[in-house]
């Protein structure tokens, strides 16, 4: 077979099959950036050639002949790919999957102008890093080197935690069958869709621990119950009387929450409402759902926990993710150095007086 042109919008592709005898074929389709037919004919023409001398030769296709579109369809086809990211893969698809492997960094910087427009930094950063995955796993495989997609700087930086009286004010605002899922993230610091389709089964009573098989980071970790989630857990499962695949939590009609991990648009948090209308009840603002794993790392950080240990408790997949809560360390130590200072200066006057 030999390389033909197809109009699509305003550039014409090449695609078709290369073939040395009964070598290996290799296969292409990408944009020629040409609008002329002509123009593209003589690209078409100079490409298989090229090909063709690279495949008598030995030589491994180069970036020039891989596209975008064959850096995405490589990621999928790996096992373990989430579905949000096979959907940034398709729709990067739209606007740079015809751009060369080493025309990348001009395909990104279209899709940030047609796509990207209103989009929070993070969420375009989200973009870029599976982007930059699938060249990467692209360029392995073919023993060369990927472009570096610029990254997009903006700050995550955020750090929300409650004093414990404002902590047992929110608690006891929650509705019931929401108040069990609170403590849960309160006290063991899961991220919310691990609480909510956490089973039974994982449940060791005897350990005293809650296992997470399915967590963000694809790494399953085991955490030790609090006394608390212990207790609340306990009357739990003597109130329902589950089998061991049963969920642990249930909304208000009884029945297992949704998993949002697993819809093609990754859904909103199924405890926001209520949450919010705990906030309101609590008089507490500026606290989201996911606050609760900021408030659980605060605490741990100011009772002496390492960073290390927290990383693993938390299932971050590095330390640079929980340097965030050193700065919470450091507050917390000021705050107890100014009681400190001021209990000292109390003592003080009062010995001053009784001096008199």
């Amino acid at each position: 077979m030999s390389l033909h042109l197809k109009k699509r919008g305003r550039f014409y592709r090449v695609r078709g099959t290369v073939r040395i005898g009964k070598g290996e074929p290799q296969r292409i389709d990408h944009s020629t950036r040409c609008t002329s037919h002509a123009e593209a004919d003589a690209y078409r023409t100079k490409l298989e050639a090229e090909t063709r001398a690279e495949l008598l030769t030995g030589h491994k296709i180069g970036l020039r002949h891989l596209t975008f579109a064959d850096a995405g369809l490589a990621y999928i086809a790996k096992s373990g790919v989430h579905r949000n990211d096979e959907w940034r893969l398709r729709e990067l698809d739209k606007h740079m999957g015809g751009y060369a492997v080493q025309d990348a960094k001009e395909g990104w910087r279209v899709f940030r102008e047609k796509r990207c427009v209103g989009l929070a930094p993070a969420t375009v950063e989200r973009f870029r890093s599976v982007a930059q995955a699938a060249l990467n796993l692209l360029a392995e495989e073919h023993d060369l080197m990927a472009p570096k997609l610029p990254r997009i700087e903006f700050k995550n930086k955020r750090v929300r935690f409650l004093t414990i009286d404002e902590q047992e004010a929110l608690l006891a605002a929650y509705v019931k069958h929401v108040r069990h899922i609170a403590l849960f993230l309160c006290d063991m610091g899961a991220r919310t869709q691990e609480a909510l389709q956490l089973r039974w089964r994982e449940v060791d009573f005897a350990m005293n621990t809650a296992f997470f098989s399915k967590t963000k980071n694809g790494e399953s970790r085991t955490v030790p119950l609090s006394s608390k989630v212990r207790k609340a857990l306990e009357g739990l499962m003597i109130e329902l009387q589950p089998g061991p695949g049963d969920h642990v939590f249930l909304n208000r009609l009884g029945e297992p929450y949704a998993d949002t991990r697993r819809y093609e648009f990754q859904g909103g948090n199924p405890l926001a409402k209520a949450h919010r209308t705990a906030c309101r009840r609590a008089n507490i603002s500026d606290f989201r759902v996911h606050d609760w794993r900021h408030h659980w790392a605060s605490w741990h950080v100011m009772h002496g926990t390492d960073l290390e240990s927290l990383r693993t408790m938390g299932g971050w997949k590095s330390l640079a993710m929980v340097q965030r809560y050193v700065a919470v360390s450091g507050v917390h130590m000021q705050e107890v150095v100014a009681r400190r200072d001021k209990k000292l200066g109390s003592l003080r006057a009062v010995g001053a007086e009784t001096g008199k």
